[in-house]
């Protein structure tokens, strides 16, 4: 049992070891949202309020109405190593870690009493054992817990959830409480959730109630299900505000879809189909189901699971899947077996994959997308657990002949992983990141005591929040300007001595009676996208940022 319980401590050191190491370097830059969740955090830790002057928000304004729960949990995070790239993504990666724990342990309540059947070598423990390994050395799973991103912490409470609800099952109604708990706060944390929870919890209670169940416990389940799951998602879905994000990236909203049904009316009257026949075969229904079903099928792609193919692209590792190659046959394995022996957990594993692209399906950006069918991710690792166990459980004498060669495997696919994580990716595709932004802010303030302002473009993504975040400006004095401003959008919102612009190249000649003449006013500091190649009449280039690739991203210039 002691050996037990060091081999578990070993690998929860592993994982997070690899979540936590180099965390505020790597991935390079703060992305935009991160600074979103960050900044917000840092408001509410200093003043009660978000950066929209909102008291105790549910909902981040700022960050198009999205949970505010990631940011309540970065505060303690915040207030102890103050706001910086390693404080906000701490608490994806201290929850990410915390997983490992938890896999495990669901583990074992999964199989209780199942691989008895299967093998008398190899028992439970083992299982949860390989599972807990499997995720903590996923790059699924390291990858998004090394940034500032709610569905970590989404993952994390689900997998608690689920736990309990089947200690439930066996030990009464006090556990119920706690498994709908910790499903509801999932829903304050990210959106995948609402549309994946109302699914997945009917179907858990399908795969694993027993029939026999009394009417009392039916309602009792129904209750909870319609108060922590229905209601919440009802309430947010007629909301104008808190739906605008679901709204803004449905495939009901999406223009491709809308000018191809429209294309393909306009064909249809030029060849003088009947309208009868138009009405079937081109309509929404048919166009916007055809396009579900598109991206529903992209998140099962070979490209997706075990390439580089999925998105967004500011995840991607190059060379780099999600899952390991070498899962892929155990998976199959696991997933084979499974049905063989216990077919109720086979269900269990395939329905919970099955359920979880149909939120992202209904999106029409970012498809297929890594970040919101995480939640599908613990079913991978059950069964490459139950593969690899399933492989080592054929037989005393065959056990070395698969053991040996899978420790190889298995540490060479970690090495590469984190050659490619460490290494290849710094220089990789690194715009996606908005890397130059830290930098530019330090230049910025290092040449504004000299100038009046400094008119800044927005060109690359949200230059305000980045301005915030690392001036750790006053949120009090933010949430002022919020008040008394008009202009709602968060992205470009003037505040202090910096100005933003939607203007790629807020310095640049203007036509003056045929010649050339600056548009540049004197004693203002402006800050030129690098798109901008010409450099206006006399204007002097005072800086140039540089992205970690050596890319040029903006041009700090002076009029004279």
């Amino acid at each position: 049992m002691k050996n037990k319980f060091f081999l578990l401590l070993a690998v929860f050191f592993l994982g997070t070891m690899l979540r936590f190491y180099e965390l505020g370097n790597f991935p390079i830059s703060l992305h935009r949202d991160e600074a979103f969740l960050g900044y917000n955090a840092y408001s509410i830790l200093k003043t009660g309020k978000d950066m929209s002057d909102n008291l105790l928000p549910m909902h981040l304004e700022s960050f198009i109405y999205s949970p505010a729960g990631y940011s309540y949990f970065s505060i303690p995070f915040i207030a102890i190593f103050d706001l910086n790239e390693f404080s906000v993504r701490t608490a994806s990666a201290f929850f990410g870690s915390l997983t490992i724990l938890v896999i495990y342990f669901l583990a074992r309540q999964l199989f209780t009493h199942e691989l008895s059947r299967i093998s008398s070598r190899i028992d439970t423990n083992t299982l949860a054992f390989l599972a807990a390994f499997f995720l903590a050395v996923s790059p699924w799973h390291i990858n998004l817990s090394r940034t500032a991103t709610e569905n970590i912490i989404v993952v994390f409470f689900l997998l608690l959830g689920v736990l309990f609800f089947l200690i439930y099952l066996k030990n009464g109604y006090r556990y119920l409480f706690l498994s709908f708990l910790f499903f509801g706060i999932t829903l304050l944390l990210y959106q995948a959730p609402r549309a994946f929870l109302p699914i997945f919890i009917p179907f858990l209670i399908l795969v694993f109630m027993e029939r026999k169940k009394i009417i009392k416990d039916k309602l009792i389940l129904g209750f909870f299900y319609l108060l922590a799951i229905i209601l919440p998602t009802i309430l947010i879905l007629v909301s104008p505000d808190l739906s605008l994000r679901i709204r803004s990236l449905s495939i009901f909203h999406n223009d491709y879809t809308n000018t191809v049904l429209t294309e393909q009316i306009t064909n249809d009257g030029v060849a003088r189909l009947p309208y009868i026949a138009t009405r079937i075969f081109h309509n929404k229904i048919i166009g916007h189901s055809l396009l579900f079903l598109e991206n529903y099928f992209k998140h099962f792609n070979f490209d997706f699971l075990f390439l580089q193919n999925g998105f967004p692209d500011r995840y991607r590792v190059p060379m780099m899947g999600l899952l390991y190659i070498f899962e892929l046959p155990l998976i199959f394995l696991g997933l084979t077996y499974l049905f063989q022996k216990n077919k109720r957990l086979g269900i269990f594993l395939l329905g919970w994959i099955l359920i979880t692209p149909i939120g992202s399906a209904l999106t029409s950006d970012d498809i297929p997308n890594l970040q919101r069918t995480l939640i599908g991710f613990p079913p991978y690792v059950f069964l490459s657990a139950f593969g690899l166990i399933s492989l080592l459980g054929l037989g005393r004498r065959s056990f070395g002949i698969f053991i040996f060669p899978m420790i190889f495997i298995v540490i060479y696919g970690l090495g590469y992983y984190l050659v490619q994580y460490y290494s290849q990716a710094v220089n990789y595709k690194t715009w996606y990141r908005q890397d130059g932004y830290k930098n530019l802010v330090y230049k910025v303030n290092e040449l504004l005591p000299k100038y009046e302002k400094a008119i800044i473009t927005n060109t690359e993504s949200a230059p305000t929040v980045f301005f915030l975040f690392y001036n750790k400006y006053d949120p009090s004095l933010f949430q002022k300007a919020t008040y008394l401003s008009s202009h709602r959008s968060f992205d470009r919102m003037n505040f202090g001595k910096y100005e933003f612009t939607e203007d790629e190249c807020p310095l640049k000649n203007e036509e003056d009676g045929g010649a050339a003449r600056s548009s540049g006013v004197k004693n203002i500091l402006y800050v030129n996208s690098a798109l901008c190649k010409e450099f206006p009449e006399n204007s002097e280039l005072l800086a140039e940022i540089r992205r970690r690739d050596n890319s040029s991203v903006f041009y700090i210039l002076d009029s004279k």
